[in-house]
């Protein structure tokens, strides 16, 4: 049996585990989906915010409100612009409020611990293959091991 291509094989099938998964936890970490919803809900959730923005005129499609004019719309636009402006709110508030991540509100990050308990236990255990064949290797030529008396 020739040792360096079994502590080659070893050390492949390690590091190909270890990629893989955290390729997983990575894709997994990158769905928008709270793994508590469920698709139904999740696609439930969606439509009636689309349904929302629609009627309320926000998003990209920021119609004139019903039963006003355009220049009563434009009117109250400037007002309110004003008044953020005046005391600080609205796209100054509204960048800080969408800048934080949907799903991490105040709780612990158990994905991204897990993405990376996982990625270093592959590390330790590709280290762990490597350091094992140096040593059956050493062994194997009749040397001993730096260290080792």
């Amino acid at each position: 049996m020739n040792v360096p291509s079994t502590i080659g094989r070893i050390a492949a099938v390690l590091a190909t585990v270890s990629a893989l998964t955290a390729l997983a936890g990575v894709a997994q970490a990158g769905t928008s989906r709270p793994t508590s919803m469920s698709k139904a809900e999740y696609r439930a959730l969606m439509l009636r915010s689309e349904a929302l923005n629609q009627k309320y005129g926000l998003g990209k499609q920021r119609a004139v409100p019903q039963g006003t004019s355009a220049a009563e719309s434009r009117a109250l636009m400037l007002r309110s612009e004003a008044l953020n402006q005046k005391y600080g709110l609205g796209k100054q508030k509204a960048a800080a409020v969408t800048s934080q991540p949907t799903n991490s509100g105040r709780g612990f990050a158990w994905g991204a611990f897990g993405i990376g308990a996982a990625v270093i236990f592959g590390l330790a255990l590709l280290a762990g293959a490597v350091f094992a064949g140096h040593r059956l290797l050493a062994t194997r030529r009749g040397l001993t091991p730096s260290g080792t008396a």
